[in-house]
């Protein structure tokens, strides 16, 4: 029986092999940054990380959570996160009572492996069993996806954005599945898709939303089809119980505890005082400049450029890092500009090469209802960001949220394109691939290692 099981399965198994053994690597490689530090048990879980803890515009909150179970994420965008790694801080409080060492960098990096692992097989899986290609060319779509620096950080660094990917493609898979198999997708995976993807990120309920609506537009009656939208009242109400639940008293115990050590602070430290003050000031008169400006939707400074921002962030450090401020952090201040540009002219070579090919797989998928569904995604995502400039001082970290289109798009191109383009573009593709892996690798490494 595991014979004819190994043998039914031997493709999939040695594609997750594979992944596992790159995820575990990178996973490996980030255990090496600040052990001595990470590990300690002698300082508080926000000095220990967040002081320390610079990884491009990356939070730490993940590594305090599983240390000392702070619910320091933002509620209202991640309503479900800090109870989700609440067994993990179990198992990391029973480690360090046996080890007497904070275990929350080694418990992070085998749940970081599992979740970069099921991304890598769905990635697969959605250009192998939905658009249909060799796993030839699966294979090397799916390393290129995680050869971008942002995806490839957030395999191993534990931003929210590891566990949103995995669910995102999920939804992307389930659909893509629905579609080719002329079904619709059926509520038992919507909703508690919708439930666990919007309780990690609350902007996810619209690309599991979107991926829903595609399977269903042109086979449903309009009508039909916003009526059934109705039963995502379902998870959104009980998201609403959890926030509530955590606002009076999880989330009230931390701004409790936040205050008290800011008075005692205040009272023994007159420049800490001043500085707090200043710090209020700012963020008060940063809120005047928004566009919008919500408990989820932040920082929508509209003095960002939207141009610079699309060619030096969005397509140009999300993608490909740029070798001055190498993962520095543009919100501490003077650490990093919000603009950075490349040295050379042939990374800018790169990133147009990157995006043509993006467009013109656009164009030969234009029809595929897939491509559609993703573009959809896309497109929300650069409303938020270029549009309203939501996040637009670390844009580049959002990348996991909409570049998954980039490789779909590229499937559509090899299959679709005449064969001189095809062969040109599989060219293209392969050496990108191998420059991103190497360039993206080599200054993650530097800065883990320096």
């Amino acid at each position: 029986m595991i014979r004819s099981f190994i043998s039914r399965h031997k493709e999939t198994l040695l594609i997750t092999l594979l992944g596992l053994l790159i995820m575990a690597a990178l996973n490996i490689m980030m255990l090496q940054w600040q052990p001595d530090l990470f590990t300690s048990t002698r300082y508080g879980a926000w000095s220990q990380f967040w002081n320390h803890g610079e990884f491009s515009g990356f939070d730490t909150y993940t590594y305090i959570v599983v240390s000392s179970f702070r619910p320091v994420y933002v509620l209202s965008r991640h309503p479900l996160l800090a109870m989700m790694m609440w067994p993990m801080y179990e198992v990391n409080d029973m480690l360090r009572s046996e080890l007497h060492i904070n275990c929350a960098i080694y418990v992070v990096a085998v749940l970081w492996t599992l979740l970069a692992t099921c991304s890598w097989v769905l990635m697969y899986r959605i250009v192998r069993k939905v658009i249909r290609m060799s796993w030839r060319a699966s294979l090397l779509l799916t390393i290129f996806f995680f050869s971008l620096s942002h995806v490839m950080i957030i395999t191993f660094f534990p931003d929210h954005m590891g566990v949103t990917l995995p669910l995102i493609l999920l939804a992307i898979y389930l659909a893509g599945r629905a579609v080719r198999g002329q079904r619709t997708m059926p509520l038992w995976q919507s909703l508690p898709l919708a439930f666990l993807a919007t309780g990690v990120t609350t902007t996810n309920i619209v690309k599991v939303g979107l991926a829903d609506f595609f399977t269903r537009i042109g086979k449903q009656p309009f009508a039909r089809v916003c009526l059934h939208f109705l039963f995502y009242l379902i998870p959104l109400a009980l998201l609403y119980g959890a926030y509530s639940y955590q606002l009076d008293t999880t989330q009230k115990a931390e701004q409790e505890l936040k205050q008290n050590i800011i008075d005692k602070k205040s009272a023994k430290n007159e420049s800490f005082a001043r500085k707090h003050k200043a710090e209020e000031a700012k963020m008060a008169e940063i809120r005047k400049h928004q566009i919008f400006d919500n408990p989820i939707v932040t920082n929508t400074e509209y003095h960002i450029d939207r141009i610079p921002s699309l060619v030096e962030n969005i397509f140009g450090e999300g993608l490909l890092l740029h070798e001055d401020y190498p993962l520095k952090d543009a919100n501490r201040e003077g650490h990093r500009p919000v603009l950075v540009r490349y040295n050379h002219w042939w990374y800018y070579a790169v990133e147009a090469t990157i995006v043509s090919l993006f467009l013109l797989g656009l164009w030969y998928g234009r029809r595929e209802r897939l491509m559609c569904m993703t573009l959809s995604m896309f497109l929300c995502d650069m409303l938020l960001h270029v549009g309203l400039n939501f996040a637009s001082s670390d844009v580049y970290i959002m990348t996991a949220h909409w570049a998954f289109i980039l490789p779909i798009s590229y499937a559509y191109l090899l299959k679709k394109a005449p064969l001189p383009l095809r062969l040109s573009a599989l060219v293209l593709m392969f050496a990108l691939t191998i420059f991103l892996w190497w360039h993206n690798l080599s200054l993650v490494a530097y800065h883990i290692f320096a």
